[in-house]
Formats: structure tokens, sequence, C-alpha cells
């Protein structure tokens, strides 16, 4: 029987429809394999084509000079950018975006038409010098730098004070929104902190102001404790299937320790990261062939660009698109997923 579920942590619903209980070879166009190259010629992405990409930001490479091969990760502006740099915004769109921040829809009675210019920043951290790898590919040294170079990245964006949130995402295939084969994660700096943030803030609050404790770090242990959904755990992380799973083999990785802010990491605890995440893809990985998917990371501002005292409660979002939203989620953002997490967790212990 189908089931409507609550989300805790952002307030929304899922069906899960029980009665179709898809499994991973139900979903035949993600068993279908795209054999890729470990280079691409054309790819601007790969060694040698460097020149193809706008002046790197950052990089780790071994005694060579940047924007040329020998790098192992590396971070370019994106050449097609969703927001511009403030050093390229005009003057009147500098002044602009002051002016507009100063009367934020969500703080004063302002304008039906509110707008600011789209200042921040966009870049792509180039996660491998490989064409034809995923997350479940890499050693855990290598995930653990990339996971490193993300927090450089997101420390570096946080400086500029037009910047307000980092959003640290990945798309893989085609119904994932990638427009490049090559693996890579997105960093966007936006000049607003988001709705979707600050709705698990609210939440994170609602939930404190009433137990005076964390709504995921009571959630983690009530997972741990009915062990139905754990995938994997160790002593700092723990990678589940929400209990009201938005979509069909849907994970949330989630550290254990409390903490508000990704930036705010140990070394030792992105490398534990690099571990869980490259355990998680690879169980992806086996599962599907070829799965086009989103991962997004959600961690609260850096101190001082959001309220004071406002509770959050980093974590990493993994939805794969394995089906397609129609007229229901579009119109009420209630999602039907077919795969009930309790059977997507069990396929997973089987890889």
């Amino acid at each position: 029987m189908s089931e409507l579920r609550f989300d805790i942590l952002t307030g929304e619903f899922a069906v899960i429809a029980t009665e179709r209980a898809k499994r991973p070879s139900d979903f035949r166009a993600a068993q279908q394999a795209e054999v890729l190259p470990e280079h691409d010629p054309r790819c601007p992405f790969c060694p040698g084509n460097e020149k193809l990409t706008p002046p790197e930001t950052y990089a780790l490479r071994q005694d060579t000079a940047p924007d040329t091969p020998g790098w192992t990760v590396r971070c370019v502006p994106n050449k097609f950018p969703a927001l511009m740099t403030l050093d390229a915004a005009s003057e009147e769109a500098r002044e602009s975006l002051k002016s507009g921040m100063a009367r934020l829809p969500e703080t004063t009675d302002s304008s039906m038409y509110w707008q600011i210019p789209a200042i921040g920043a966009h870049e792509v951290l180039v996660e491998s010098t490989r064409h034809d790898l995923g997350l479940g590919d890499y050693t855990s040294e290598h995930l653990s730098s990339v996971m490193e170079v993300l927090k450089t990245r997101m420390i570096a964006l946080y400086d500029r004070k037009e910047i307000k949130y980092v959003q640290v995402f990945r798309n893989s295939g085609p119904a994932g929104g990638a427009s490049l084969a090559h693996p890579h994660f997105q960093i966007i700096g936006l000049p607003i902190v988001p709705p979707r943030v600050l709705l698990e803030t609210a939440r994170f609050l609602q939930y404190e102001s009433t137990t005076r404790r964390c709504l995921l770090c009571d959630l983690v242990e009530r997972e741990v404790e009915k062990d139905s959904r754990i995938v994997t755990k160790t002593d700092d992380f723990v990678v589940l299937c929400p209990f009201a799973s938005r979509h069909s083999f849907e994970t949330a990785i989630i550290p254990r320790k409390h903490s508000g802010n990704y930036a705010a990491s140990s070394s030792i605890e992105l490398s534990h990261l690099g571990e869980a995440l490259g355990d998680l893809f690879a169980r992806y990985e086996k599962l599907f062939a070829s799965l086009s998917y989103n991962l997004v990371l959600h961690s609260a501002p850096v101190p001082g660009r959001n309220k004071s005292g406002q509770p959050y409660h980093w974590h990493i979002h993994v939805l794969p698109r394995l089906t397609t939203e129609a007229g229901l989620e579009l119109g009420t953002q209630v999602q039907i997923n077919p795969t009930p997490p309790e059977t997507a967790r069990e396929q997973f212990l089987t890889t």
C-alpha cells in the first residue's frame, strides 16, 4: 500500500508508491552504459586543453605552471557563468546590487518586482584528469583532495563581501543536466541565501526551540537505532536513504559530529568524507551502468552571513534522476517515489 511520508528536514511530502516497487533493473535508461575514452582531445577539461578554459583560480599541481598540464585537481571560472563577478559588473550594476540588498523582499515591504543584478561567482572544479571516471572510481586519497579543494574555494568565495551563500553541486548524466561528460563539480556564490537553505534553517530552528537539540543529530541517532535505511556508517559519517525520499535510490550523507558549516571541517573529517563518498558511489555504479543524478551540499553560511544563533547541520543530498517529474510534482512539489527507501537500502547492501 502506498504511503504519504513527511520530510522533517524540509516540511515537504513524498508519496512512496510501494505497489510499484521499482528496482535498479527496472530503470532501463540507467542500465545503458556509455563508453567514454580516458582522454578526449575535444574536451576543455582534459589535460592539454587548459587554454580552452578561463585562467585557473586554484589547482593541485607539482612544479608546473598554471594553465598547463601537470595538475590533479583544477578550478576554473565557468566559461558561461550563471552569475557575473563583481569586477566584471558595471558601476551601475554594483550600485544597484548595494541598494537592492538593503531591501530584500523577505525583510521589508518591497516591490513585487524586486530584482538585483546577478553578481556572484561561478566556478568549475575539474576533479580528475581522467575523462572516463566517476566518484566511485577514485582512491580515497584523491577524493580527500577533492573535498579539501572544495573547502578552499568555499572559504575564498565567502571572503567576497557580495557573496552571501556558496552552493556546491555536481550534475551527472543527461537527466542530471550535465553539459560536459568530464567529471566535475560546480561552485556558485550567490548574493542571497537561497530559499531551500532558509527553509531547512527554519526547520532546524523550530526543532531546537522545542527540544533544545539538533534535528539531524537526533535523526541520525534514531536511524542508526532502527537500521532499516542505513547504507553505511562510520565513526564520522552516516549514509542513509531518507525516510521521505523524493527520488528513487536517493541518499544523504550526514556527519555524526554536529557541525553547521562544511568549511569548518578538519582534514581528517574530509578524508573520511571522501571514503564515505567513494564507497557510496561505488555502490551506485554497481547498481546502475549509467546513472544521471544531482549531488548538492547544504551548509550554513559562514559566521556573520546569517542571522546570529541560527542552528544548522551540514549534509549532502544525492538525488538520482531515474524518473521524470510530471503534473503532481510540478504542481504541488509532492514527489512520487516508486522505490521505497527501505527497498533501496536493501539493494545498496547487496552490492
